[in-house]
């Protein structure tokens, strides 16, 4: 970008003296610059040099002047446009503060009265120019700067320009305009014949991004654009309590799917929220209680030049033209059910996604109370949440789960997902062969039945079953090839049984069909890890990072820097794992071996201990699982509780005699003991069974075995 930077400040040198890039983005960069004849200083975008190719100057440049042409308080005025060999630019005036997007970064969520005031500025900026015939066309947090606390609406025109110019190129090729959060149906769906109604549309889901915390529609891409044609989302008070129900009503009617049941102009839509909380402010119901998501976001100026889609910021998307989603032969029951599925088999990967799973099956529960394929799908949610975010609240959704798959038995006992779903919670408690029967009969059933293949597969694992466990895994590929979750399972049967390459490949692929997963990039990094690749997996698990925050990468990381024996940063990464999941027992225990190799063994301790009380309650609340009671036995040991490791490894050895995992976890137990033998003998073992040469290689508790020539004979050891 120097040479256009170069280039720019010799073709103005007359006019403008330029400063310093401000951001730039795929389709615009942003300078900063001295107006030479006003004394003033400005913004000056230019296009990216294809796009302005494609758009042409002369009828980019007419449209510019035409949305020059606007004048309000609350639009950021165009001063200046033109084109010089082939780059087309346009000026404004250079505003101090921050965008609305840096603002929802900082604060997530907007007082109830901030948010509302903001709207109703934007909506009037926006009234004002429906009325000169401009619709925006890409209204989002970016292009919305705030100057005094107040809203100023940049980037008026532009899209439209860009649509006049050259939007009947792409459009017949099957793109839209626009952002995809913010995102009309209409401009979902590539109407080329848009109205004011759109722009209400996006300020509505800008507003409720202000209220909630988050869009209204999140995931891929293409999932969010689907969404905004074929789903509702949730009531904001859902996740906002505070909100007035008839704040909550009019976004309702502003989201309408059809433009003809959304308020006819944005100055009405202004007056509905003006209104609503007059209205409220007398008295009115109180909606129940959610929670927020955090939404990310970058530099005002960068993300607002192209990055996010401003002018540049207008996104080219290539999207298949979908069929309306309620087809009169398809019930509403099923299309719920259906979208619970794919949050449920494909997103799941947060709380948040598990959530909008449990809540899609409950609409469809809402709408026929009778769908046994609802209530198992309900259950199997709630399992999945118990499984992973609520093993010591087991009250909430264990009991749930137990009733929505008893409740899918009572209405049809040889349904297939009840068995799935049922096996699902055996899973979440460790009972693996009770759940391997269950699968069983799901597959009598229904033999391509993929996500049972898949669950079937993670039980052979659990119990040891290798060849079967593959087996499995491969069945349910075949039948689900675009499932990046079976190739996340895949590469954790490939890492178990020490087939790094495989499990890489594996890792990869699932990476390549969802490159947004957070999860493929930290089971990379920790196949990467075991291969000794510490440098590399550190990298794959920032990636992670740079995705979503998480505390399994941050522990993953923390055991990359102590391969590296970057052990404070270890220790730092560990601590903020536990920070972020203090009830989780490997966080601990990650922390501990970076503190006891750094020395400070009182804080080890600490760590330890607190990881044996995280065992502890992960074992009440799984008493089947035999690694959760070898995992329990290690911290106790670290802890200096013997006796208590012991106990909890014969457990475990009882359920799981042959599992690497567990053979390990004794031998660190013997180790700590003094009984060198033993643990040589079972450390052998367990390598044999596929144990991975990097966790024997850099456990602290083995370091002092390293001298004896047996431990590198058994470092050297294939499974």
């Amino acid at each position: 970008m120097s040479h256009v930077l170069e280039h720019l400040r010799a073709a103005l040198a007359e006019f403008y003296r330029i400063d310093r890039e401000l951001g730039r983005g795929g389709m615009a960069t942003v300078f900063l610059a001295q107006d030479l004849r006003h004394h003033r200083p400005v913004a000056i975008k230019v296009l990216d040099s294809e796009l302005a190719a494609l758009l042409g100057r002369d009828r980019f440049l007419f449209e510019i002047e035409t949305a020059a042409r606007l004048q309000h308080p609350h639009i950021l005025p165009l001063l200046d446009s033109g084109a010089t060999d082939g780059l087309l630019y346009y000026v404004m005036p250079y505003v101090e503060g921050e965008s609305l997007r840096e603002r929802l970064n900082r604060e997530r969520q907007l007082p109830v009265d901030d948010a509302l005031r903001l709207s109703g500025e934007i909506a009037g900026a926006l009234d004002d120019a429906h009325h000169h015939g401009i619709v925006h066309r890409d209204i989002k947090p970016e292009n919305i700067l705030l100057s005094g606390g107040q809203a100023v609406v940049a980037d008026f025109g532009i899209a439209r320009a860009i649509h006049a110019a050259g939007g009947q190129k792409v459009t017949t090729k099957g793109t839209i305009l626009g952002t995809p959060l913010y995102l009309s149906p209409e401009q979902a769906r590539g109407s080329p014949d848009l109205d004011g109604r759109s722009d209400v549309y996006s300020l509505a889901c800008v507003l409720y991004e202000m209220l909630a915390g988050q869009p209204p529609f999140t995931g891929p891409v293409d999932s969010v654009v689907h969404q905004h044609m074929s789903m509702e989302p949730r009531p904001v008070t859902a996740w906002r309590p505070a909100v007035p129900t008839a704040v909550g009503q009019a976004l309702t009617k502003a989201l309408a799917k059809a433009p003809a049941d959304r308020f006819s102009t944005a100055g009405q839509f202004a007056e509905a929220l003006s209104t609503s909380t007059s209205i409220e402010k007398q008295g009115g119901p109180v909606p129940t209680p959610s929670r927020w998501r955090t939404w990310m976001g970058r530099n005002r100026w960068s993300s607002w030049a192209a990055g996010g889609l401003g002018m540049a910021a207008v996104l080219v998307l290539t999207v298949l033209f979908l069929k309306p989603p309620f087809e009169p032969k398809v019930s509403e029951a099923s299309v719920y059910y259906e979208r619970g599925l794919h949050y449920l088999r494909e997103e799941a990967e947060t709380l948040q996604s598990l959530d909008d799973a449990i809540h899609m099956f409950y609409r469809a529960l809402s709408a026929d109370s009778s769908s046994a394929l609802a209530w198992a799908g309900l259950g199997e949610a709630y399992w999945s949440r118990y499984d992973r975010f609520d093993r010591n609240k087991q009250a909430s959704s264990r009991q749930e789960a137990e009733r929505a798959v008893r409740r899918a038995f009572e209405l049809d006992r040889s349904l297939p997902e009840a068995h799935n779903a049922k096996a699902r919670g055996l899973i979440a408690q460790g009972n693996y062969r009770e759940a391997k029967e269950e699968l069983k009969k799901a597959l009598e059933k229904k033999p391509g039945f993929d996500a049972a293949w898949a669950n079937l597969g993670r039980v052979h694992q659990s119990l040891a079953e290798y060849a079967e466990g593959l087996a499995a895994l491969k069945r349910a590929i075949q039948l689900n090839p675009t499932s990046f979750r079976h190739y996340i399972s895949l590469g954790n049967f490939h890492l178990r049984t020490e087939e790094y390459s495989q499990a890489e490949m594996a890792y990869r692929k699932a990476a390549s069909l969802k490159p947004e997963s957070p999860i493929a990039w930290r089971n990379l990094g920790a196949c990467l890890l075991y291969q000794g690749e510490a440098e590399k997996a550190a990298q794959a698990l920032l990636q992670s990072l740079r995705i979503e925050e998480n505390a399994r990468s941050r522990t993953n990381l923390g055991i990359a820097y102590q391969y590296l024996q970057r052990y404070d940063q270890a220790a730092e990464q560990s601590r903020r794992a536990t920070e972020l999941e203090p009830n989780y027992a490997a966080h601990w225990g990650t922390l501990g071996d970076a503190l006891t190799l750094l020395g400070r063994e009182d804080e080890a301790r600490e760590a330890y201990q607190t990881a044996a009380r995280c065992g502890r309650e992960k074992v009440a609340a799984s008493p089947l699982d035999p690694l959760a009671h070898s995992a329990l036995a290690v911290w106790c040991a670290k802890a200096g509780d013997l006796q208590s490791a012991l106990s909890e490894t014969a457990r475990a050895r009882e359920m799981g005699p042959d599992n690497s995992d567990i053979l390990f976890s004794n031998a660190l137990v013997r180790c700590i003991q003094g009984r060198d033998d033993e643990a040589f003998a079972l450390l052998e073992k367990a390598r044999k069974l596929g144990l991975g040469r990097a966790q024997v290689e850099h456990d602290p508790a083995l370091i002092r075995l390293h001298q004896d020539p047996r431990f590198k004979r058994i470092i050297e050891l294939t499974s």
